[in-house]
């Protein structure tokens, strides 16, 4: 035989042919039996008892037994009120329901009449603050010197010998001034309308 095998001579014997081989292991535990009277450093006097009965009727009258509040739980709803502990328990789905999630036809028409009564506060807004800068503008223009030498070049006979506004200068502005405002708000509503 080569040194790599090992004869079947020398493998443990089979159980079942009754040839026992095996190193077998037993155990014994002595019983100790505790003697009450063997013991006497365990023994307490009555009145060392009588001692600490006591002092623990004492540390309990002043309190000092008693656990501190901040250890005494406040709340005990969770242990007492635990849905998961019930035998019918069924855990919440976290599926997100996305039918529900979406927007119903009232909620739409309020979201709309919502956008609408904004923009219709914009459009009175703008509406309002239209006729005062269109006014603005044109008083600013009609100040310029520009406009006033424009009006004495072509039109002298507005103004007096030594450059003032006669009375017709006067209306003539005035009226001019009346005619480009309703001319500028015409076109502003018309353009306004699309």
């Amino acid at each position: 035989m080569s040194a790599d095998t090992t004869s079947i001579n020398d493998l443990p014997a089979d159980p079942a042919s009754g040839v026992s081989g095996n190193i077998s292991l037993s155990v014994n535990e002595m019983k100790q039996t505790a003697d009450p009277q063997s013991s006497p450093a365990l023994a307490l006097d009555q009145t060392t008892i009588n001692q600490i009965v006591n002092g623990l009727q004492q540390a309990s009258a002043t309190g000092a037994t008693q656990l501190m509040s901040r250890d005494i739980p406040q709340n005990t709803q969770g242990y007492t009120q635990d849905a998961q502990i019930q035998p019918t328990y069924i855990p919440q789905s976290s599926n997100v329901d996305y039918i529900k999630d979406y927007e119903d036809n009232a909620d739409i028409i309020n979201n709309y009449n919502r956008r609408m009564d904004n923009s219709n506060t914009l459009d009175q807004l703008y509406d309002e603050l239209q006729i005062p800068l269109l006014i603005a503008v044109l008083f600013f223009l009609f100040q310029l010197p520009i406009f006033k030498k424009f009006l004495f070049q072509y039109f002298p006979i507005l103004f007096f010998k030594d450059g003032n506004v006669n009375i017709y200068g006067y209306v003539f502005t005035s009226v001019l001034f009346g005619l480009l405002y309703y001319l500028l708000f015409k076109i502003m509503t018309h353009f306004s309308k699309f």
